[in-house]
């Protein structure tokens, strides 16, 4: 689907959403050998299913992993600044 157009079953696509998820514990838990046995991404597919059925223009997911440990500052602002940088995006 592009950002703006058709979508499969011949509706109008809608930008966004967004899916912002945070963890709590590091990202190799999130691994098909991890604690969980998958992805964020495999564990959230109901959501990315209902929003494509939906027409939805699926933006890429902004993942932040081990915040239950608390974060060091320079990973805290690199992914504020991608965050940012992605919602500016929308604004183009």
């Amino acid at each position: 689907m592009d950002r703006a157009g058709t979508g499969p079953l011949g509706g109008e696509v809608h930008p966004g959403p967004v899916v912002a998820v945070t963890a709590g514990v590091p990202a190799d838990h999130y691994t098909p050998e991890g604690s969980n046995q998958a992805t964020i991404e495999t564990l959230l597919s109901n959501w990315h299913a209902t929003l494509r059925l939906c027409q939805f223009d699926i933006q890429p997911m902004v993942k932040l992993y081990g915040t239950a440990f608390g974060l060091a500052d320079d990973d805290l602002a690199t992914a504020a600044k991608q965050y940012n940088e992605l919602l500016a995006s929308f604004a183009a």
